[in-house]
Order: C-alpha cells, then structure tokens, then sequence
C-alpha cells in the first residue's frame, strides 16, 4: 500500500508538471515578449530588479515551481538570474557564470553549491530563449532544475515542507550582479495556486498576470514589446557617388558597395567597417543593384539600361576575397525601375521581372545566362501578372516556386492611360515556368505599394512585407503580414518615416534568420549620384497594430470596483448610442437641402486655451500660468525656442545636453562663446517657469530636461497620447479633434531643428484622422468631412484626399460652381508654391460619374 501510495504521488507530481509544461508552451505562443535586464554593463543604480510579488507574499505548502523562458547572452560576467529569498533569511539563487564555458548554478547563498549546469555556447544569443523550471520539492527537501527538458537534481537544500518567499529576479537584496538576460512567460505554482506573468508591458514599472492582477514591481525595465513594434535605426550613412546595398545571410553583415571599396554593417557585433576592393569596380553605376549567390558566396552587381560608352553591365565579386572576377555585357533595351529580381532554389541562374522604363510597365521575364552572357526572355504557362513595378518577389523554395505580389501598373503596360494598384499574390514556379494566382485584394485604406523583398514565415503559412503609399514624396514605411491562403492581413510594427522624391528611392526588406530579425534598408537618393543609405531594424515575431495598441489600455482587473466601474461605462455608452441614433433621426427627416445647409455652416470649434499651467503647441503658441492667465508675451523668441527645444526632448527621451542647446539656436557662434548667453536665457525660463505649476526645469550631466506632473498639460502630448491609443482602422476612437483643429504643431515657428518633430507628428496624425473624412462623407455627414478636411488642408495644404473631400462635400451643399471656385484657387496656390499644374482635373473629382449618389 505504501508502495502504490508512492507511485500515486508521483504520477500526480508529474501530471502537475506535465500542465506546467503545457502552461510554458502555451504562454510562448502568445504575445508575451519578454522583459530584459539592465546588467553589470549597466551603472548600479540602473540595473533591473524585478520582485514578482511586491506586496503581500504568498506562502507556498509541499512544492514551489518557477518555470520561465530564459535568454542568456553573458560571456565575461557573473550574474544572478533568480533569488529566493524567505522570512527567516535563508536564501538561494540561480546564477550564470562564464568560465571557460557558461553555467548556470543553483546555490544556497553564503554556504554551498547545489547544482552546476553546463549550456552550450550555442544558446548563448540574444533573444535564443531556453525554457528554465525551477521545482522546489519543499515537503522531500530536494530540487530539480530543468533547462531545454533536461533535468539535473540536488538534496539538503534546508526545506521545511512550506516557503514564504521574496522572488526576485536580477539585482536583489543580496546580490547588484545582473547578467546580460531577458525573461518572459513566467509561470509560478504550486499543488493550489499558479500565477502566469507573459511580461507583454510596453512601459511602466508594475507587471500584472494574464488575469490583470497587479502583482509585480520592476526597477528599470527594458519591455522587448518595443523592440517587436518600433523599428530601431542601426546605420546611417550619405554617399556621394552612386552606391548599392545588399545582405550577406551567411555572416549576418550587411555591406555596401561602391567602385573602390565596400563599408559592411555587422548585424551581430552592431559593428561598421570599410574595406578596399584588390581591384577597382570597372561597371559605371547608376542604380546599384545586386543579388547574392550563397552557393558561389559572390554578389552580383547589374545595371540593365546600355551604358552611354562601351562599358561592362554587369560584374561579380567574391565576398571572402573582394577581388572582381567576372564581368558581362549584356543588357536589355529599357530602363527597369522597381523590378524584382530572384534566384533559382539552387543559385544556378538568376531572374529579373517587372519594372518600368521608356514609360511603359513590364510583366516579361528575363533570365541571365552567364555562359552566354545574354538576358534570355522566358515564357510562362497559366495566369498572366498585368504590367507593373513596385511589386514584391520572395526567393526560391524547395520546390523551386517564387511568389510576387503586388504592385502598380495596368492590364495594356502603357502608362499614357494610366495606372492602378494591384493588391494580389502570384505563385511562379522556375521549373515548369507556370503561374498560379492565389487571390486578390482590395484594402480598405490608403493606397500601398510593397517595397522589394517578400519574406515567407517559417511555417509557409504568412509572408512579410514592407509597405507604403508610394505616390507620397514623405511617406512611410510598415511592415505587413499577409495570410498566403486567403490574404488577409494585419499591420505588424510602428512606421519608418522616409523620403521619396526621387525614382531611384529604393527601400528592401530583410530577414536574419540568425538573429530572429527583420531589417529594412532604405536608399533616398537627393541627385542621381547622391544619396543616404540607412539600416533599421525589428526583432521577430513583430506585433500586430491592434495588439500594440490593446497593451497601451488599461489591465483589465478582477476586482470588483472595476466591474462596477465597467458596468457604468457600459451604461453610458448604451446611453450615448441611444441619444446618437435618435439625433441622426431627427436629422434624417429634415429635408435634405436643409440638413445639408445646417452641416455646412457648422464647425468643430478649437478648443480655447483656458487651463491652468496649460502650454498650447498646436497651432498657435500660447502658455497659461497657474491663475489661468496668459504669458505667452513673456517668452521672446530665444526663450521660446528654448523652452520647445527641451519640452520636446524631455517627452520620451533623455532632455538635451548643453552643447545642442547652443548649436540649435546660437548656430552661428562658437559654442564656447555661447556659455554666458545660453546661461542668461535659461536663468529668464526659469523666472518664467516659477508661476507654473506642475513644470520643472532640471539639469544633470550636462543634460536639461523638464520633469512634469499631472498639474501640467500639454495639448501636443494629450494629442500624441491619444494617437498612441487609436487603432488606424477605427479613426472614429480618436476623440481630440478640438485640439487637432488649432493647428499643426508649431505652424507659426519655421524653425529648421523642428521639422523632424513636425514630420513624425504628421506622419502619426494622418493616418488617424484621414479614413475619418471618407467614413463622414459616405455617411452623409458633410459638416464632419468639411471640417476634418480643413484640419488636414491646414497641417498639409495640398494634401489630395484633404481637397478631394472639401470639394466634393461643397458640391453637395452649396452647389458646383462654389466647389469649383475653391478648386481654382486651390490649383492657383498649388502652381505657385510647387511650380506645376495641380495634376487632377476638377471634373474628375466633381463629376456626377466619380461620386454617384
């Protein structure tokens, strides 16, 4: 009997283990992304201490077990990972050490080693995560640590059969030693209770369980989230001659080419390096364009369009020795812009397709014969891809297909009629030279092209994507994911803001399968030889818009008062629809020229700056003190570029050092020289600053930055809060279009340094704001189109979709000739400012035919 009682509580451990495992896997398929440590490279004071119960300590009976996926990249330190520590002093901790190899080390502090657990060197890379369970058998006095399913065990470790422990992870009461780590999906339980921590915050210091309790306090957190949505940029550099960019898989370096040398940005090491050719390119270069072949590990540089002089077209170097060995002479007869061009599974011959030149959009397939050195035009079998440039090709799979997708042109090629955007996905197979079409979309937002390079997941189910309206001069870049079976998508990371003024922009998209990490690389080009290479980067798995945006919303609680609190909301909302639908009733059954005529005069006032301790940046500049009374006469214009430059700089980052400051705005004197006036006008800021409350001036390190309460406020950052909130999909969550209507942030101080802050403003606004004008006015809503459309035309003048609904909605309320006065002196001032004719003609945007009713 006491055998089988045994065998029973054994089979009942590990049944309780097998859950837990299941717990661990099914919390690594969620969206958990991790938390990573400030570490020993970190000052003291800034390394990361996580406690995962803060306040009241749960006291766990017979067993305890921690379970976590771990990422460990330290190879020069010791550092400990995990400490217990419990109400009579005891203590134990997991620690890694590197010493002629990496181990992990279960230790009872201050007395004895337990365990000392090898790991491969190999696991041994940012975000590479091993599973880690930690089960303290409390009742048997044992432990058992599990790394990657293997498990190591030790005795007499002190366990009395219960534990009332402080869990801490990092710099602890005991120990400031951090290593270089992350952690996410956290599982802690015992034979009652498990508490599961996925650590998905994007900010803050207080960690909550999946169920919304707060539990946890963390010091100095780095949220990964951030890292999955915002791309960071790695490398930035501007060349004066013609240069081309490409990515080496093998190594992880990016390296960039030019006649004489190549400069290489190492991925891994975040490392930059130049190094000469042995002999010069002898290929003149206009666009740069490459391909790589891993099986002859050379890069192939080609230029299509015949040289004006007898010259090579196309070239390979060898990426070991960087000596040019191979040079060509074929071309093809136009120019192709925005093409793709893509490999064989086996690197045997590669494939160009698309583009446009000589005005016309391409669908032909060319493959380049090395022996024969000749373009050789392919024919294929089954669905035809219309004519177009701006699509977007993967490589080769095992089975020799190629996917394209997307992009702009039209059925005949010609682009004298015109173009349109192709939203749809093509298989292309190398071997029987076929086309299958997948499907075909039609997104409901703005315009986008894919930029090149289409990067298939893993699993075959998905590909990845950059996209962006590319008809924009300012635009922005996204990365999308696309569905292969059925296309539907999701937007999966924050924007990359870029220039395309020229056609010679190129942007692509990468994928480090070492590092588990997208990079997009873009090239503007401000002349035909001139142009800015930069390198930007997002850890995998990225994370979808709507989930970024889901983790800036308040955890949702289990508490009671949060129900109730819930309840109410959901009363008022019901309330609200309610009023809602009997307005637009009423509306509805006024005649329609009145109702029209009623939308038409009235407006979406600004709101009037009254607050207290309020500063206005929106529009027009204006400061309140805290008696509600108007000083912005008191800031003069150095004051009041001071006052921004650090306002600015203090939101999210770490204020502006002194040296800025005076380059800024004192550029052209010697920064030594400026000590004494930049010294005098900050002393009249803070004179200022005395009769605002909530506000206030600090300097440290030679860094000044305002640390703000919540008796400041800021219309700016109410605004870029908001936005931060609102999905891109449901504009109608965006509820300060009050403040948006004063104006563009700072519209009235033409200060160079500001135009970055403009920019990104814009950029983050637009998207927001634009679907709302459409929405308004399919719902007949032209008072709401008319007066969002001003807000647009005021922070971008000319902006197409801002004027196409102002003038279609002013048709519809005061009548055709009134809409076609507006569009003439809007044409006029667009001539005048841009130098060309506006290019879309009145009755395309009026006509009874493009906006039937």
């Amino acid at each position: 009997m006491v055998e089988k009682s045994k065998v029973l509580m054994l089979s009942k451990r590990a049944c309780k283990l097998v859950l837990l495992f299941i717990i661990l896997l099914s919390a690594t398929e969620s969206r958990g992304q991790g938390l990573q440590f400030g570490s020993n490279d970190s000052l003291m004071s800034k390394r990361t201490s996580y406690q995962v119960f803060k306040d009241d300590l749960p006291t766990f009976h017979d067993h305890l077990v921690i379970g976590f996926d771990l990422s460990l990249w330290d190879n020069q330190h010791l550092g400990y990972i995990l400490n217990l520590t419990d109400d009579k002093g005891n203590s134990y901790s997991l620690s890694a050490i590197y010493n002629h190899g990496s181990f992990l080390n279960f230790n009872i502090d201050s007395r004895s080693n337990k365990l000392s657990i090898p790991l491969a060197d190999t696991m041994l890379k940012r975000r590479k995560w091993f599973k880690v369970i930690v089960d303290l058998d409390l009742k048997g006095d044992k432990v058992g640590i599990s790394v990657n399913g293997k498990w190591h065990r030790a005795t007499g470790l002190g366990f009395n059969g219960k534990l009332t422990a402080k869990i801490t992870f990092g710099k602890n009461e005991h120990y400031s030693d951090v290593p270089n780590m992350a952690i996410k999906n956290l599982v802690v339980s015992n034979d009652d209770k498990t508490y599961t921590f996925l650590l998905s915050e994007w900010t803050g210091n207080d960690v909550f369980t999946v169920e919304g309790d707060n539990l946890g306090h963390v010091d100095n957190p780095a949220w990964l989230i951030n890292e999955s949505y915002f791309w960071k940029q790695k490398f930035v550099h501007t060349f004066n001659e013609v240069a081309g960019i490409n990515f080496n898989e093998r190594n992880e370096q990016f390296f960039i080419f030019k006649s004489d040398s190549l400069m290489f940005y190492d991925a891994g090491r975040d490392a930059v390096g130049t190094k000469p050719f042995k002999n010069k390119l002898a290929v003149p270069l206009h666009l740069g364009k490459s391909i790589v072949n891993l099986k002859e590990n050379e890069c192939y540089l080609y230029e299509v369009l015949k040289a004006p002089q007898p010259a090579p077209s196309i070239a390979a170097f060898s990426l070991d020795s960087l000596s040019w060995d191979f040079y060509g002479k074929a071309t093809i007869t136009e120019q192709r812009h925005h093409h793709n061009i893509f490999y064989d599974k086996d690197f045997n011959n590669f494939y160009l397709f698309g583009g446009y030149g000589s005005f016309k959009y391409y669908n032909n397939f060319f493959k380049y014969d090395k022996a024969a050195d000749t373009w050789q035009q392919q024919s294929f079998t089954g669905d035809v891809i219309n004519p177009r440039f701006f699509s977007a090709a993967s490589t080769a799979d095992q089975n020799n297909d190629v996917y394209i997708f997307g992009g702009y042109g039209n059925q005949s090629g010609n682009q004298v009629v015109g173009g349109m955007h192709y939203y749809d996905l093509y298989r292309v197979n190398l071997d029987k030279h076929s086309i299958k079409k997948l499907w075909e979309i039609k997104p409901d937002e703005e315009a986008f092209v894919p930029a090149n390079n289409l990067i298939v997941s893993k699993d075959k189910q998905f590909f990845y994507v950059l996209c962006y309206p590319h008809e924009r001069p300012k635009t922005s870049l996204r990365l999308y994911k696309f569905s292969i079976k059925d296309g539907s998508y999701q937007v999966v990371s924050g924007t990359i803001p870029v220039v395309s003024e020229r056609i010679e922009t190129d942007h692509n998209l990468f994928y480090n399968a070492g590092q588990d990490v997208f990079y997009c690389t873009t090239q503007e080009f401000e002349t035909p030889s001139r142009s800015t290479i930069k390198i930007f980067a997002l850890t995998a798995p990225p994370v979808s818009q709507e989930a970024f945006v889901a983790a800036h919303q308040p955890k949702s609680k289990s508490f009671t008062l949060y129900r109730i609190l819930g309840g109410a909301s959901a009363f008022v909302l019901l309330y609200g629809i309610v009023v809602f639908f009997l307005r637009r009733k009423k509306d509805n059954d006024e005649p329609a020229a009145v109702n029209e005529e009623r939308f038409a005069e009235q407006k979406i006032e600004p709101e009037i700056g009254n607050k207290a301790n309020a500063v206005y940046l929106l529009g027009e500049f204006t400061v309140y003190d805290k008696n509600k009374r108007d000083i912005t006469y008191l800031f003069s214009p150095k004051i009041k570029q001071l006052f921004i430059l650090i306002l600015l700089n203090s939101r999210e980052k770490n204020g502006v050092v002194s040296k800025k400051i005076s380059t800024t705005l004192w550029p052209d004197k010697d920064v030594v020289k400026t000590k004494n006036i930049r010294g005098v006008t900050i002393n009249h800021l803070r004179n200022i600053l005395s009769d605002i409350d909530g506000l206030e001036l600090a300097f440290l390190n030679d860094t000044y930055s305002f640390i703000s309460t919540e008796h400041f406020y800021c219309d700016y950052f109410v605004v870029r809060e908001a936005l931060k909130q609102t999905n891109v999909g449901e504009p109608s969550a965006f509820s300060y279009l009050d403040l948006v209507a004063r104006g563009g942030l700072l519209q009235q101080i033409p200060e160079i340094w500001l135009d970055d802050f403009k920019q990104e403003y814009e950029e983050v606004l637009m998207p927001v704001i634009l679907p709302v004008i459409k929405k308004a006015y399919d719902a007949f809503d032209y008072k709401k189109a008319l007066e969002i459309s001003r807000i647009v035309l005021n922070i971008d003048p000319f902006n197409d979709i801002g004027i196409k609904f102002k003038l279609k909605a002013l048709r519809r309320t005061k009548g055709i000739e009134h809409a076609r006065k507006i569009y003439e002196e809007f044409s006029a001032e667009y001539e005048k400012s841009l130098g060309e004719e506006y290019p879309v003609p009145f009755e395309k945007i009026c006509s009874n035919k493009s906006d039937p009713r």
